[in-house]
C-alpha cells in the first residue's frame, strides 16, 4: 500500500535488506527525483543491480510493487519539499494565481525545449515515409496518451483517409492483431511501461507490422519491439498522470510530422485540406 512516509520507512527496513536492496536504497534517498523519473529498467542499471533485486526492494517495504513504490514516493518527495524537474508543474511555493501560471507555463516551455533537444530528426523523414506508403496508420494509447493519438487522428484524417483510433483497449488490442507487413502502428506511451502499449507493439511487431513507438524514455521495454522510438514527452510521476505538459509535447511532435507530411504530398494535400474544409464550412451557420 503506497505511503505518504517512504524515506523514512526505507532507514526503518534498511537493516533488513539484501546486498542488492540496499544498493536500490541508497540510489532513492540520494536521488529520489531520479529514481521517481525512472521505469523500473531504468532503476536497475543506475543501481548496478537485476530488475528482481528492485522487485523485493518494493516488497521488503511491503509495497504492492513497481508503481506502489513510485507512488508512494511521489507523495513523499512532494511532503518532504524536495525539488520537482522543470517539466512538472510545481505548485508547493506559490503564493498567487500569477505564480502558479508561471510555473504551468514554464513546465510547457520545457517539455516542448526538451522534446527539441532529444528527438531523433534523422528519423523524423523515416516516420514521415512510413505514414505515406502505408496500406493504414493504426494509433494506439491510453489515457492522456489516448488523447494525444485521437488528435493525430484529427489532424491526419483531414488530409489523409486510412488514419485509424478507437480509445476502447479491447478494440486496440483487436486492431493490432489483424496488421500485417503493408500496416503502419504508432503507439504514443509517455512513461514507455503501460503494461497494454508494449503488448501492442508486441504483437504489431510480430505480425509484420512498422512500430513507432513515441515515448519520454529511451529504455522502454517496447524498443525491442520497435521499428523507431521516437523521444517525446515530460517527467511524469504517478500523481500527474495525464499532464497537458505531456501532451504539448506530444501535440508539438504531431504537427512536427503534420508538416512534413503535408510538405511532402504538396499538391495532393492542399486539394484533401479544400475538401474537407468545403464539408465543414457546409455545417456552419
Amino acid at each position: 500500500m503506497a505511503t505518504d512516509n517512504l524515506m523514512n520507512k526505507i532507514t526503518l527496513y534498511y537493516s533488513q535488506m539484501t546486498k542488492a536492496e540496499k544498493k536500490v536504497a541508497d540510489f532513492v534517498l540520494s536521488s529520489p527525483q531520479e529514481a521517481l523519473a525512472s521505469t523500473i529498467t531504468d532503476l536497475s542499471k543506475h543501481c548496478g543491480v537485476g530488475e528482481t533485486s528492485v522487485f523485493r526492494f518494493c516488497r521488503t517495504l511491503e509495497l504492492k510493487g513497481y508503481q506502489d513504490f513510485k507512488l508512494s514516493l511521489a507523495v513523499s518527495t512532494s511532503s518532504n519539499g524536495v525539488s520537482t524537474p522543470k517539466d512538472t508543474i510545481n505548485i508547493s511555493n506559490t503564493t498567487n494565481c500569477q505564480d502558479t501560471a508561471y510555473n504551468v507555463m514554464q513546465a510547457y516551455i520545457t517539455a516542448l525545449e526538451t522534446t527539441c533537444r532529444t528527438l531523433n530528426f534523422n528519423a523524423i523523414p523515416e516516420v514521415v515515409d512510413y505514414i505515406l506508403n502505408s496500406k493504414t496508420i493504426n494509433l494506439f494509447g491510453f489515457g492522456g496518451s489516448g488523447t494525444s493519438a485521437n488528435e493525430f487522428k484529427n489532424k491526419f484524417m483531414k488530409i489523409m483517409p486510412n488514419v485509424i483510433y478507437n480509445a476502447d483497449a479491447h478494440i486496440q488490442l483487436t486492431q493490432a492483431a489483424l496488421l500485417g507487413n503493408d500496416d503502419l502502428a504508432i503507439i504514443f506511451c509517455n512513461s514507455g511501461i503501460t503494461k497494454d502499449c508494449i503488448e501492442i507493439a508486441k504483437i504489431c511487431y510480430s505480425s509484420g507490422a512498422t512500430v513507432v513507438f513515441i515515448t519520454k524514455f529511451a529504455k522502454t521495454p517496447a524498443a525491442q519491439y520497435s521499428t523507431v522510438v521516437l523521444l517525446c514527452g515530460a517527467n511524469e510521476g504517478p500523481m500527474e498522470g495525464g499532464s497537458i505538459a505531456t501532451k504539448t509535447a506530444q501535440l508539438f511532435l504531431i504537427d512536427l510530422l503534420y508538416a512534413e507530411v503535408y510538405k511532402t504530398l504538396g499538391k495532393k494535400a492542399l486539394d484533401n485540406k479544400q475538401k474537407t474544409a468545403q464539408i465543414i464550412t457546409e455545417k456552419m451557420m
